[in-house]
């Protein structure tokens, strides 16, 4: 790593160096600077030069003066196992931190994925199995609440799932509730006997149904229509009538509900090419009506902290020393402006 970004460096600073790669991979080939901040910056970088003819680079670090940036057969075969193992890292990270898509969908099936992968990595790497071994620990402990809700934690610990780092339901039921992933990563990628993978889908799909009873609670408490559906009270009133009643109505919303969820699932799994989710949604209002209240509600909550992170980011190039009298109003406004220009 030491070499490779040693050499970045030189590409990127040193004119000589710079004409003589251009001539030798021509004008348009380029390696990407590395930010000692974004992680990915540093991979891109690498794959970048593992795109590269190994003898043709090393006899043009040679010829420049820069033997000693030279890399060795193992040295090549390291950096293209590095890659190799932290390219879906990569893919995850643009997944979850978009902002003009959802990205809460992807967390956990990006989480079980990247477990899976590291799994056939054990078996076919190398050089880089301890690194593996590494990450994949680290994994596990960094969403140890994703893997307990998917019955997937070997830790004997009695703290309730919902305690513990990404342990909330909703990662479950936003992965549900998007096209793309509905319950495929359940039958892919979770390594459990098929009694608990039923017994995770009956769970989840049961928390759906009870987000549908909130979403429909508080709709009707706002339009002030909770008793627009309610029969006429019987002109002579008989015990726990009204207990019937509420049951009933209750009971009729819970089987709409999950007869819209079947549908939805089933009509996931009918699907050849990946759905995008809001056209989905926006396509299938209509279809799904109940259940497309809740992938509003769940489907909203970011990912990742980083689109806040770019609002802040906008506010600081915005005000400035030189405009250090913009008042409140008019700096949200153009933040505000600035973070929605694209927005058709």
């Amino acid at each position: 790593m030491a070499k490779v970004t040693k050499f970045c460096s030189l590409l990127h600073s040193t004119c000589g160096l710079k004409e003589a790669f251009e001539g030798q991979y021509g004008a348009n080939r380029s390696i990407p600077s590395a930010v000692s901040t974004r992680w990915n910056s540093t991979l891109r970088l690498v794959e970048a030069v593992t795109d590269l003819d190994p003898q043709s680079l090393n006899t043009l670090l040679e010829a420049q003066g820069h033997k000693g940036l030279c890399l060795s057969a193992r040295e090549w075969s390291q950096l293209k196992e590095l890659v190799e193992i932290l390219a879906p890292f990569l893919q995850a990270t643009d997944l979850t931190q978009g902002e003009k898509v959802v990205t809460l969908s992807a967390a956990l099936p990006c989480v079980l994925s990247l477990n899976s992968h590291l799994n056939s990595m054990l078996n076919t790497t190398r050089h880089l199995a301890g690194f593996v071994k590494a990450l994949q620990k680290s994994l596990q402990r960094r969403f140890r609440g994703i893997f307990a809700n998917v019955r997937m934690d070997d830790s004997d610990s009695a703290q309730p799932a919902g305690d513990l780092p990404f342990g909330d339901m909703v990662y479950m039921m936003s992965a549900l509730l998007d096209p793309s992933f509905c319950f495929f990563w359940l039958e892919q990628d979770v390594l459990a006997p098929d009694e608990v993978k039923s017994e995770v889908k009956e769970m989840i799909m049961d928390l759906v149904l009870a987000e549908a009873r909130k979403v429909t609670i508080l709709a009707e408490s706002s339009s002030g229509e909770d008793n627009k559906d309610e029969e006429p009270p019987a002109k002579t009133p008989r015990l726990f009538t009204g207990y019937r009643k509420k049951s009933k109505k209750k009971d009729d919303h819970v089987s709409s509900v999950k007869a819209e969820l079947i549908r939805y699932i089933q009509v996931c799994s009918g699907e050849e090419d990946e759905a995008d989710c809001l056209v989905f949604w926006k396509r299938n209002a209509k279809v799904f009506p109940r259940l497309y209240l809740v992938a509003m509600r769940v489907l909203a909550v970011p990912a990742t902290s980083a689109p806040v992170e770019r609002v802040f980011s906008h506010g600081g190039l915005i005000m400035r020393p030189q405009r250090a009298r913009l008042s409140a109003r008019t700096l949200s406004s153009l933040i505000f402006l600035k973070c929605n220009h694209s927005v058709a």
